[in-house]
């Protein structure tokens, strides 16, 4: 088994780190060569969610500019055991990090498409990059900008946000205790439930009332392929501005990702933190020579 080379941000010499969230090197490496020249490397990232990649990539004060279109890195000093809750065990904190962060996920956000959509950023970052600034764009990361059925299911979302305001105390109280028993066994039969095929699972969850992952309603309602296929466009949206701000940028540009994904592969969607799936872990590593007429 090829052992892969660990993602060294720091051991690096670049002016820009542009890094593409959910970003799996299958798809990177068959696309990214209709946009950049330069030379690919397959790489390990130290996360498989982006928490964990960045309390792990990360760990002191460093004199970079961090643009970013993903909320765990802001301004606003919240630090990540807030973001993720109080069981997360990390106080990591974007604004002890770094020096100056542009909170693109704020002033950038389109509420059409329910994220920040990489023409955003890309403005923002021609404007405000200068050497040693890391452009995180949340592409190709759902919600699929390309994909029409995302904004439905953002709609039974936002129903179901609605109706649990709604609820009354009593009720709220049997799901916190349901809630309560579920992760304090959880221990015992969390291994096992995860083998199980993602339908399956889901189904389960239905069954017991818990929230079900977004992936299930995409899955169900579109199917396998066109989930890999609407990954694919968004990465190609993501890659086309990449292009665009590569054009602008003077001086050494590396494309990367935070982590991979998961669309699947080995009964995994999405990403975990910690997870051992090469397509959560395995991301590219590019060293842009040119752009690509």
């Amino acid at each position: 088994m090829t052992v892969l080379e660990m993602q060294e941000v720091h051991g690096t010499d670049w002016d820009y780190l542009i890094v593409l969230d959910a970003c799996r090197y299958d798809y990177f490496e068959e696309h990214y060569d209709d946009f950049l020249e330069g030379e690919i490397k397959k790489q390990r990232s130290k996360g498989t969610q982006t928490p964990e990649w960045l309390r792990k990539t990360f760990t002191t004060r460093y004199n970079y500019k961090y643009i970013s279109a993903n909320a765990f890195a802001n301004s606003l000093g919240i630090g990540l055991d807030e973001l993720m809750g109080e069981d997360y065990g990390s106080d990591w904190t974007a604004s002890r990090k770094f020096t100056e962060i542009i909170d693109s996920w704020q002033k950038d956000w389109s509420d059409e498409v329910n994220t920040v959509p990489p023409e955003n950023i890309t403005d923002t970052a021609i404007e405000e990059a200068s050497p040693k600034t890391v452009i995180h764009y949340i592409q190709p990361h759902r919600p699929y900008i390309s994909c029409p059925v995302e904004e439905k299911n953002l709609n039974i979302l936002k129903n179901n946000v609605e109706q649990n305001e709604e609820t009354d105390e009593e009720v709220y109280d049997k799901d916190s205790l349901k809630r309560r028993i579920i992760e304090k066994t959880r221990p015992a039969w969390n291994k096992f439930f995860w083998k199980l095929p993602y339908r399956t699972r889901w189904k389960i969850k239905d069954i017991l009332g818990l929230e079900n992952p977004h992936w299930g309603s995409l899955v169900t309602e579109i199917g396998e392929e066109k989930v890999h296929e609407y990954y694919q466009k968004d990465l190609r949206m993501a890659l086309e501005q990449v292009k665009r701000l590569v054009k602008e940028l003077d001086g050494k540009v590396i494309v990367t990702a935070d982590h991979g994904e998961a669309l699947g592969e080995h009964n995994d969607w999405g990403h975990s933190e910690n997870s051992n799936n090469p397509y959560m872990y395995t991301v590219p590593w590019l060293e842009v020579k040119g752009v690509k007429d």
